[in-house]
């Protein structure tokens, strides 16, 4: 059997036994290093990354064990020693095992298991979580901790969370990241907004890993997808921000395009829907060859993840471009690509999305004119198959399901997946017409 083949039944046997009754006992152990007994719990997120193993999100109840540290009173969810509410189990290979983390092995896997926010990797997450180291940090003196309302938006186990930070009529995010990130997105942040680039201004000087930034004006592009399919929003605006990244990007580090990795990619969706292995495996190959084959363009400055999520609106332009982590020299189809890969899967989401195809269409045809159509399509293809594994992240439900969660998840997977085969059958056409 092929290394990777090995890998994928390895990471499917993990996510299998994520969503098990098997995580009782590690999660059990884990609360009652930390002093806690378990009570209910629930599988609330699944995230797998090809190749680097899948992670487990709980939602725990929490009773002071025989040695608690709870003590007297209700406490703060988000502060140091509250009552835990979540815990992470993952078959990520850690590089230590620091304090707090329990390893265990089950079924032929090795897992390490924490309780939320003590994550191995994220050390600045306890302190953006705490009101009282939060507040001077990203709000400066004179405002007070109490007053600071906290809540974990985005969490992605091992690699970052962001956090949105109340205090009055302000805001700010903080985005927490793996050690030595902090300092480089930091730079980032200069650079682009000393170019004009609508990047978030930074609040305060990283600390902890930690980036404080305050909040750029506009209203999110999902939402105006929403609300009436964006219709006030032309192509050009994005394709006038893209256009802005200064030449100083390319001297970042590269980063691979999410087409890059598409075979590794389409494990994970065949991790998702694992009996349509082998039509994934026959996309993933045909994807892969038609990326390569196609032109790419000349190496410009590029965004990484350029997508309606990372995009806020204000009278038609872009006014905030957001998570510039992997700014840095690239190719401006795969920006284009990203953006029309998570556009297609949209209407699948949520029937608000209704007015995205034409959307879709009238983006697309403005993109056609900028860059070459058989590489947009085809790594569009690309990016829609590496979302197919995200349908994942909503687990079945546990005891007494009937099976609607679930079902939900295997179409919305499905959707994904039938997305990328339509962009690289367009693709195809577009080749055979210009033979």
């Amino acid at each position: 059997m092929k290394a990777r083949d090995t890998r994928t039944t390895r990471e499917q046997d993990v996510i299998t036994l994520l969503g098990s009754d098997a995580p009782e006992d590690v999660l059990r152990r884990v609360l009652a290093g930390a002093g806690w007994d378990l009570g209910a719990w629930q599988l609330t997120a699944l995230h797998h990354r090809p190749g680097a193993g899948a992670t487990g999100v709980f939602s725990v109840e929490a009773a002071p064990g025989a040695v608690g540290r709870c003590g007297a009173g209700p406490q703060r969810r988000t502060a140091p020693g509250a009552v835990p509410t979540h815990a992470c189990i993952t078959s990520y290979p850690l590089p230590h095992t620091p304090d707090g983390v329990t390893v265990v092995h089950r079924r032929g896997a090795d897992l390490s298991a924490w309780v939320h926010p003590g994550d191995p990797l994220l050390p600045g997450l306890p302190a953006a979580l705490d009101p009282g180291a939060a507040t001077p940090f990203a709000f400066g003196a004179g405002y007070d901790p109490a007053a600071t309302l906290l809540e974990l938006r985005s969490y992605r186990p091992l690699r970052r969370a962001v956090v949105l930070a109340r205090n009055g009529d302000e805001r700010r995010y903080l985005k927490v990241l793996r050690h030595g990130a902090a300092a480089p997105l930091a730079e980032r942040h200069r650079t682009l907004r000393a170019a004009g680039v609508p990047a978030p201004a930074l609040a305060a000087e990283p600390r902890q890993d930690v980036v404080a930034m305050h909040a750029a004006p506009g209203t999110p592009l999902a939402e105006l997808l929403m609300r009436d399919g964006a219709e006030d929003v032309e192509p050009e605006a994005l394709l006038r921000v893209l256009a802005a990244l200064p030449a100083e990007v390319l001297s970042l580090p590269a980063r691979p395009p999410w087409a890059a990795r598409i075979r590794d990619y389409g494990e994970g969706a065949v991790a998702a829907l694992p009996g349509r292995a082998g039509r994934i495996r026959r996309l993933a190959e045909d994807i892969d060859a038609l990326v390569r084959s196609s032109d790419s363009g000349p190496r410009v400055p590029t965004h990484g993840d350029f997508y309606e999520g990372n995009l806020l609106i204000a009278g038609g332009s872009v006014s905030g471009l957001l998570d510039v982590d992997a700014v840095g020299p690239g190719h401006l189809v795969d920006d284009l690509a990203c953006f029309l890969g998570h556009l297609a899967v949209l209407p699948a989401l949520h029937d608000g999305y209704a007015r995205v195809p034409q959307t879709l269409a009238r983006f697309q045809q403005a993109f056609d004119r900028r860059v070459d159509p058989v590489a947009l399509r085809s790594r569009a293809a690309a990016v829609s198959l590496t979302l197919v594994a995200g349908a994942r992240r909503r687990p079945e439900r546990r005891q007494g399901a009937d099976g609607a969660a679930g079902a939900h998840s295997v179409s919305e997977a499905m959707s994904r997946l039938q997305v990328a085969e339509q962009f690289l059958a367009d693709a195809r056409r577009l080749r055979a017409g210009s033979v």
